[in-house]
């Protein structure tokens, strides 16, 4: 059910993102474009893809969802001390795909990659808006960390 991608899935992660994409787009107009030229996604993803940090997972057969995850690491500072830890940058299951397991699979391989790689703590970021995916992290044991606030000039 869940395949780590090679950067060969790099279109098929693209498609998978057009969902993910909209809703950014319809919620958060002023950061998000609504429809990324699918050639320059394609490639954007596959540059991710060969990023030594970089790792993403397929779920499904055939493929309906994804996460790309990436290792954050940091020396120790005089302010604070260095980490090591795997942040999820994208998460999403199509939604007729929805319910059936593979958002939980996907973070469960996640998790095992944190193991893997000795990541201390497991992050991902996810806007104000998005009360489902805030459900389903917190079904899945994540927690609030920090807030970001915004304000216009």
């Amino acid at each position: 059910m869940i395949r780590q991608a090679t950067r060969d899935d790099a279109a098929l992660i693209a498609r998978l993102n057009v969902h993910v994409q909209a809703w950014h787009a319809a919620h958060y107009p002023e950061a998000f474009f609504p429809d990324p030229d699918p050639a320059a996604l394609t490639a954007w993803f596959a540059d991710r893809l060969t990023d030594p940090a970089c790792t993403a997972f397929l779920a499904g057969d055939p493929a309906t969802g994804y996460a790309l995850c990436t290792l954050q690491t940091r020396e120790p500072s005089v302010l604070s001390p260095g980490y090591r830890r795997l942040m999820v940058d994208q998460i999403a299951v199509a939604p007729e795909a929805r319910r059936q397991g593979q958002g939980r699979a996907l973070l469960a391989a996640a998790r095992r990659l944190a193991r893997d790689l000795r990541a201390e703590e497991i992050l991902l970021d996810t806007w104000d808006a998005n009360a489902d995916a805030h459900a389903f992290f917190r079904a899945n044991g994540f927690r609030p960390r920090r807030m970001l606030f915004r304000a216009i000039p």
